[in-house]
């Protein structure tokens, strides 16, 4: 993804110079998007996101994803990892190929998806319901048991389920045929 997309995409979400200064501190332009499977390398998060972003525009327009708000999936997209930015810390370099290596800690609040939308509350990023719920829920199946009950994730696809759909296969195919398999 190039730097031009990238700098459309976060225009796109309406995010002001504020909000996205307020980013940058918290380390979303630095991050990595893992820590040792997909983007693991200094800036992969930025790169992940506008990826999922780029997937999701592409999903909301085959599938006819109705959101509240034009800038919805670029919001979702561009801000479904935000917890990456607290919970991964470069621990050293890697001596063979000189890459930043990363350790993770613990987020502040529980869940993944949970925690990104607290950080963009935060933030003074207002999410609408189904923006909240595809973020929280994008985890999909990975999140049962560890985030949240099959209960509340069932519940969560009966009420918002294209929104959260869209999302989960956003991100996994960013991640799995974008990232791991291109890389």
């Amino acid at each position: 993804m190039d730097k031009k997309t990238i700098e459309e995409y976060i225009i796109l979400t309406g995010i002001t110079k504020e909000q996205n200064k307020k980013l940058d501190e918290i380390g979303y332009y630095t991050a990595p998007a893992s820590k040792g499977h997909h983007l693991s390398q200094e800036g992969g998060l930025v790169i992940h996101c506008s990826n999922v972003t780029k997937r999701l525009i592409q999903l909301t327009e085959t599938l006819g994803v109705e959101w509240p708000r034009e800038e919805s999936p670029y919001l979702v997209g561009m801000l479904h990892d935000l917890v990456k930015c607290r919970c991964y810390e470069m621990d050293g370099i890697n001596a063979e190929d000189g890459t930043p290596t990363w350790k993770y800690t613990q987020p502040l609040y529980p869940g993944h998806g949970s925690c990104s939308v607290a950080i963009a509350n935060e933030l003074g990023i207002v999410l609408k319901p189904e923006e909240i719920a595809a973020i929280t829920y994008h985890m999909g199946l990975y999140g049962v048991g560890k985030e949240y009950s099959d209960k509340e994730f069932d519940n969560a696809i009966r009420t918002k389920g294209s929104h959260i759909l869209a999302t989960i296969y956003a991100d996994w195919y960013a991640a799995r045929i974008d990232e791991e398999l291109k890389a």
